[in-house]
């Protein structure tokens, strides 16, 4: 009668424990990096009930592993007193899913965590594409009353321009071949997010937690990936996120700093600067809904040009060269490092430059190479690049000009963002020339879906061709990532050629973000 007492008792004990208890325990952290999983940090050697849980979420392609490997992060919050918690979503797995699977993932935690401290309030420390996440759990899924604070570091909360580099006809075969065309990575498109804001910033659970946000300027070293990111978004950034994109509009900015994209979540640059917002009570932020207003897309000049595709073999790529370009930038990222890339000049023999191949850790390109020629009082006319593998690869061709005419054209939506036209002031000084031929050629991938989630659906990418002197997007409700190639004939004759890319939500009204 013991031995069956004592046994029904034990039987009761484990079914009271919580699920996840249960399903095998909480981990260490470093102990299981499986999608799904929570890791309990070490408790600290007085726990006061007055400090919160600090619960850490990575970003886009990392796992928990990125708060304390090379990041003292988590041994800088444990050393002042907090319980810790850290998430693996499905980046973890290497299956990196949209905002809306994983904030998905990351409500069903929150339960367990908040349920493993006995309701004690959380503050949330998220990094890049965790942000997003937060969000999707905390307002979509309604867990806000589990949290106190949030703390986005360089959260692409508008997106960012180097999604939709990685979703364009030009880099999505090399974004496919190493793995980071996914699911995580298209719902970070600048269209998207805007969409994203525009159904999420206005519901009442956005104004119940409180948001503080961090964001960086550094986007050194030179030639790095983080110094090649950085060209394609307007305005200071990180080299993968714009300050701008990183600032929440009922959100409060703690600080703006000289970290690129990969230093914004180090303990030792930021832990000191959010921490006295690691409270159980939701602190004071700026929170005036009334006031907020719709923030407004900066295009920059267009002083870049791409191309790319699949490679077997050689690949060759040519390009014209302007008159008024000072120095050149040329980038031949591909799948597969490179010790050679030969250019050839309008008059020169073709040369072979030697080039260091530098890995991308950029989360959109991680996996790729960088070889980097920088040519100055470069010859005007067609130029031409070449690589050699011996293996199926991809690539991408990226010529940034450092010309007066950068400044001279635009590409700017026309009343809204369903229809684009090129801005050119070339500075012609009679009729003749103020009618150089400028054409516009258009590839437009397009996904349709209701931004919530667009791939559950299973719909594949459609693309379609445009040319004349300007794009039109069509009212179809989805994603739509357009890359525009730019020709046309400067004052002097010399052709000149340039590359945009954007990103433009339709809904089902046909309103366009």
């Amino acid at each position: 009668m013991k031995k069956t007492l004592s046994l029904l008792i034990a039987v009761f004990l484990l079914l009271s424990l919580p699920s996840a208890a249960f399903a095998g325990g909480f981990k260490t952290p470093g102990n299981s990096l499986v999608p799904g999983t929570i890791s309990i940090g070490e408790a600290p050697a007085y726990i006061d009930p007055a400090k919160p849980v600090v619960v850490f979420v990575q970003g886009l392609t990392n796992d928990s592993t990125v708060w304390y490997n090379e990041n003292d992060m988590y041994s800088r919050a444990l050393a002042a007193g907090y319980e810790t918690a850290f998430v693996e979503l499905n980046d973890s797995g290497g299956t990196p899913k949209s905002y809306w699977d994983n904030g998905e993932m990351l409500a069903g935690q929150l339960e367990e965590i908040s349920a493993h401290f006995g309701g004690k309030k959380l503050v949330i420390v998220a990094f890049s594409k965790g942000g997003v996440d937060t969000q999707v759990a905390l307002i979509h899924e309604g867990k806000y009353p589990l949290v106190s604070n949030v703390i986005t570091l360089s959260s692409p909360h508008y997106g960012s321009e180097l999604a939709n580099l990685a979703n364009s006809t030009s880099l999505g075969w090399l974004a496919s071949l190493i793995g980071q065309n996914s699911e995580g990575t298209q719902s970070l498109q600048t269209g998207t997010m805007n969409y994203f804001r525009s159904i999420t910033d206005n519901r009442f659970e956005a104004s119940q937690n409180s948001y503080f946000s961090l964001a960086g300027t550094r986007t050194g070293p030179l030639f790095s990936a983080y110094w090649f990111g950085s060209g394609f978004i307007s305005g200071p950034n990180d080299g993968v996120v714009s300050v701008a994109s990183a600032q929440l509009p009922y959100g409060r900015s703690l600080a703006v700093g000289n970290w690129n994209h990969g230093e914004v979540n180090k303990g030792y640059n930021t832990l000191s600067i959010f921490q006295p917002y690691l409270t159980t009570q939701r602190a004071a932020a700026f929170s005036d809904f009334s006031a907020m207003e719709a923030r407004e897309d900066e295009t920059g000049p267009l002083d870049t040009l791409i191309r790319g595709g699949a490679q077997d073999g050689k690949a060759s790529e040519s390009f014209y060269v302007e008159d008024e370009a000072e120095s050149l930038v040329i980038n031949w990222m591909s799948a597969t490092p490179h010790n050679t890339v030969t250019l050839k000049s309008p008059k020169g023999p073709a040369r072979d430059y030697e080039v260091t191949a530098d890995e991308d850790d950029t989360m959109f390109f991680d996996g790729a190479y960088h070889h980097t020629i920088e040519v100055s009082d470069p010859e005007a006319g067609k130029w031409i690049a070449e690589t050699v593998t011996e293996e199926e690869s991809a690539y991408a061709l990226m010529v940034t000009f450092q010309s007066t005419l950068n400044d001279q054209l635009a590409l700017e939506p026309a009343g809204n963002k369903r229809s684009w036209a090129l801005e050119a002031n070339l500075g012609l000084r009679n009729k003749a020339q103020r009618h150089a031929e400028i054409e516009m050629f258009s590839e437009i991938g397009f996904i349709p879906g209701n931004g919530k989630g667009n791939q559950r659906s299973g719909q594949q990418m459609r693309t379609f061709k445009q040319s004349g002197k300007s794009v039109t997007i069509p009212s179809e409700e989805g994603t739509y990532n357009m890359t525009v190639e730019v020709e046309g004939t400067t004052p002097s004759g010399q052709k000149f050629q340039r590359t945009v890319i954007e990103s433009v939500f339709v809904d089902k009204e046909g309103f366009a973000y």
